[in-house]
């Protein structure tokens, strides 16, 4: 099997799991949804909708930045990106931490904690594929070859 559909295989199927146990929270965290109006994970076909934007946002994004940026920015970029993934599941984790999130059900906890991991998965990916990868060469003459991101 090829190895970005495998890729694309193993994010659906991270999706669907992180959907399914957003919108599974007990009780209280049903109450929880409904009084503070988070509508976008109220039920499972809202929750895989809500994660699947999220994901194939970031993936689209991470897409085109590998396309159109060079070296060097793309780097920036994929790193930041990363930085903000991390950052998100530091706070969903302070969050959930909290007396109020903690009675919500281990698996809405899960569902809420997966989600920047996921992105941060894919956003490390692109990183360490950006890192390792050979710079594009443009020929300007045909005895000196210049890389395209080449440092002043």
């Amino acid at each position: 099997m090829n190895k970005k559909v495998s890729s694309l295989l193993l994010l659906l199927a991270l999706s669907v799991t992180d959907a399914y146990l957003l919108a599974h929270p007990n009780l209280i965290g049903k109450l929880g949804v409904m009084v503070y109006k988070h509508v976008y994970i109220r039920n499972f076909p809202r929750a895989l909708l809500t994660v699947l934007l999220v994901v194939g946002i970031s993936l689209a994004l991470c897409e085109l930045i590998r396309r159109f940026a060079d070296r060097k920015p793309a780097t920036i970029y994929y790193s930041w990106l990363l930085g903000i993934a991390v950052f998100w599941f530091g706070y969903v984790y302070l969050t959930f931490s909290t007396f109020s999130y903690r009675i919500t059900g281990k698996a809405f906890i899960y569902g809420a904690h997966l989600l920047p991991v996921i992105l941060a998965g894919l956003f490390g990916r692109y990183l360490i594929k950006q890192i390792l990868s050979k710079p594009r060469y443009v020929e300007t003459d045909p005895t000196v070859k210049w890389t395209k991101d080449k440092e002043a």
